[in-house]
């Protein structure tokens, strides 16, 4: 029997990021895209300025109640890897798909 690999959602390590207990937590449901960003945004940079190298978790849904394709989730992944990238040190799917868990910076 072969080895079981666990697939690696980001460039990181999601068992460490599980395994840590979230300091904040930003619910992005409701929001449009623009907004969302915006608010990502706000929340990244006080979070990364009073904990540095603590998870906090930020909440999109899974999109099953939109009216249309979900969309927050791919605008917070955009953000993560993108713009916003140098206010992440490490990120991962949350457990149940409904939002991300976010290392931030030292």
């Amino acid at each position: 029997m072969g080895k079981r690999r666990t697939p690696i959602v980001s460039g990181g390590t999601p068992r460490t990021l599980h395994a840590a207990l979230p300091v904040a937590t930003l619910d992005l449901h409701g929001f449009d895209a623009d907004r969302a960003e915006r608010r990502l945004e706000s929340f990244l940079h006080a979070e990364s300025r009073r904990n540095r190298g603590d998870v906090v978790k930020i909440v999109t849904g899974r999109g099953a109640r939109s009216q249309g394709p979900a969309v927050l989730r791919d605008v917070v992944r955009e953000a993560l890897t993108g713009w916003l990238s140098d206010r992440v040190a490490d990120w991962s799917v949350a457990p149940g798909g409904g939002g991300y868990l976010v290392r931030l910076p030292r």
